[in-house]
């Protein structure tokens, strides 16, 4: 298996804990299929909710959670409405965002939430104004785990401590170290691409 490491190998991170210490935890359904209790709008972003799934349609903006997270794994499902859509999914985001036309927070992470295989591809790590972090991502792993435009995919991101991890379709796609914004927000971004999402949890662990 092919890896482009982008900085160094990551070292691991540890388990959330067997079934007894998961009951322990707290579990948020963080989209209810209804409306966007639990999120603010940011900048104007084109979010809404409608037969049952939430739908980003063009616009810019963030859909921001009305919580901060600490330590949590946080799963969702999403699908592509057209070729090459662009969103991206926020986590331990500060609540600020840049003074421009776009209006994406300034201080975060970003997972991205891309359809494509090429450039900054599906399941990659992007900072937003955060400190620098360490970071591998698996290429041949997203293509064994991708699926095309209209399809529905599973991220599980998972966020402990320093550490933090990404999986798509149960797939483990990239690992991150380094991560110095211990608590924030977990967003959506618009970026102008159509989208939808549903089945929305955050777990604190």
């Amino acid at each position: 298996m092919r890896l482009i490491t982008l900085i160094i190998l990551f070292s691991g991170i540890v388990g959330v804990g067997g079934e007894g210490a998961q009951a322990q935890n707290t579990q948020t359904e963080l989209f209810n299929g209804r409306d966007l209790d639990n999120w603010e709008i940011i900048n104007d972003g084109q979010f809404l909710v409608e037969d049952g799934v939430l739908k980003i349609a063009r616009g810019t903006g963030w859909l921001r959670s009305s919580d901060v997270y600490s330590d949590f794994v946080l799963t969702m499902e999403f699908r592509f409405l057209e070729a090459g859509a662009n969103s991206g999914i926020f986590v331990r985001t500060g609540s600020t965002s840049a003074d421009d036309n776009n209006g994406w927070p300034n201080n975060g992470y970003q997972v991205q939430c891309m359809d494509t295989l090429t450039g900054t591809p599906l399941g990659n790590m992007i900072p937003y104004g955060a400190p620098p972090f360490e970071h591998e991502f698996d290429i041949d792993a997203l293509k064994e785990a991708y699926k095309p435009a209209g399809e529905w995919h599973t991220y599980e991101i998972t966020a402990q401590g320093e550490n933090l991890r990404i999986e798509l379709n149960g797939v483990l796609i990239t690992t991150a170290t380094g991560i110095k914004n211990l608590e924030g927000h977990i967003g959506i971004q618009g970026e102008l691409g159509l989208l939808e999402f549903r089945r929305i949890s955050v777990l604190e662990i």
